[in-house]
């Protein structure tokens, strides 16, 4: 008996929930009362050139939107959608300033059978912000590899230059124009159009800008890797045959890229000229490549290290040699005692072959010259006495401090 009372106030519940819809229907088919909703509708903003010729643009370009409170039967009214509508703000119809602006909405587009109750006060807000203009370099971002054995050359443009119009803090930050290409394993050259987009020194896209133009023409070169030697240059004149253990590229090859036509004539690639006499007592030295026109190194920044393997070599037919020499102090009064800065000097002298294979740091004179100095610290030149038929090249250093103190008795040492 009990559970046939649950059953009944079951179906009589879901009787009374039947009845509310029916009711529902009843009402919003036949009645149809009247009956006001609020809907957000975007609004198109017009003669937005107008701002150019005031030389002002508008900071953020987000489409503004305004709510409508419109009123109709509940059928119309729900059954409206924003794309009902249109709403325009005509930028040509008022004088703009820099800054925030109110503009009014005109309703150009509505339903006929809903009324739109607040339409004489719709308004938007748009910031203003002087127009500035600047012209930035073109910069092609290659991503990817060409196939193996191949190398992207530098791109050739059309236009080496982009303007960039905008707000003033948008301006600033760009930095260049950028446009990119996936090289997709190329292995001939490639001529394409590619936008243009202003980026900030990070590589950040940079909004609320125009750029002029908009695409750019390019050609990127795609040229064939070739390993050639190092030839060392030594005023003019490369070393070779004998004198090849004298000195050592590191590294003794590099890989150059560029047209066939171009780098299949090319044997090698020479250094700067090295001038021997300036590099002294180093072991090592830093060296530029002469790159040909229309080549262009593969992972080298155009600078080896030089090695020298001998401290004695020919320049121009002469023969020079470097020694590193101790430095002596003459006419020191006996009552001072002297400190030196450096104790040895660098240098490189020339002459014949006969005169260098016998000289030794013994055969010449270096000292500093203490005649008439009292106490305190001197500026003192070095002076070096050479054997007859040898040319002094090079000298480092050409001085030295020359510290003069005067010497402790043992009385006073003792207390």
């Amino acid at each position: 008996m009990e559970e046939e009372n649950k059953k009944n106030q079951i179906l009589i519940k879901v009787c009374c929930v039947i009845a509310a819809f029916i009711l529902w229907l009843y009402i919003f088919n036949i009645e149809n009362p009247m009956t006001e909703r609020k809907i957000v509708v975007p609004v198109t903003i017009v003669n937005k050139n107008v701002l150019a010729q005031s030389k002002l643009v508008q900071v953020g370009n987000e489409q503004p939107n305004v709510s409508l409170v419109i009123k109709g039967n509940a059928s119309d009214v729900y059954s409206v959608r924003p794309s009902d509508f249109q709403l325009n703000s005509d930028l040509s119809a008022y004088v703009m300033k820099k800054g925030e602006n109110n503009i009014p909405v005109t309703v150009k587009k509505s339903p006929s059978n809903i009324s739109i109750i607040n339409n004489q006060n719709l308004w938007i807000k748009i910031q203003l912000d002087e127009l500035k203009e600047k012209f930035v370099s073109i910069k092609i971002i290659l991503r990817g590899k060409p196939k193996e054995g191949y190398y992207a050359l530098d791109p050739v443009l059309k236009t080496e230059k982009a303007k960039i119009s905008g707000a003033q803090d948008s301006i600033n930050a760009v930095k260049y124009a950028a446009a990119i290409y996936d090289l997709k394993y190329a292995q001939n050259d490639i001529s394409t159009t590619l936008s243009l987009q202003p980026q900030d020194v990070s590589g950040n896209l940079i909004k609320d800008t125009s750029i002029s133009p908009s695409a750019v023409k390019v050609v990127i070169p795609i040229g064939k890797i070739k390993t050639v030697p190092v030839n060392i240059k030594v005023r003019g004149n490369s070393i070779n045959g004998s004198e090849t253990n004298l000195m050592t590229a590191v590294p003794d090859k590099v890989d150059i890229a560029g047209n066939e036509s171009v780098i299949k004539n090319i044997s090698g690639i020479d250094t700067e000229p090295v001038d021997l006499s300036k590099i002294g007592s180093a072991e090592s030295t830093q060296i530029k490549l002469v790159v040909p026109e229309g080549v262009k190194l593969v992972n080298s920044d155009g600078v080896i290290q030089l090695k020298l393997n001998s401290s004695t070599f020919k320049v121009d037919g002469e023969s020079q040699r470097q020694l590193n020499l101790n430095i002596l102090v003459r006419n020191l009064s006996d009552n001072y005692t002297a400190k030196l800065s450096s104790g040895s000097v660098s240098i490189v002298v020339s002459g014949s072959d006969s005169i260098l294979n016998n000289l030794n740091e013994n055969s010449i004179a270096c000292f500093v010259d203490a005649d008439s100095m009292d106490e305190g610290v001197h500026s003192a030149n070095v002076v070096i006495s050479l054997p007859q038929g040898l040319t002094l090249v090079s000298q480092n250093p050409q001085s030295v401090n020359l510290e003069i103190s005067k010497k402790t008795s043992e009385g006073q040492n003792g207390h």
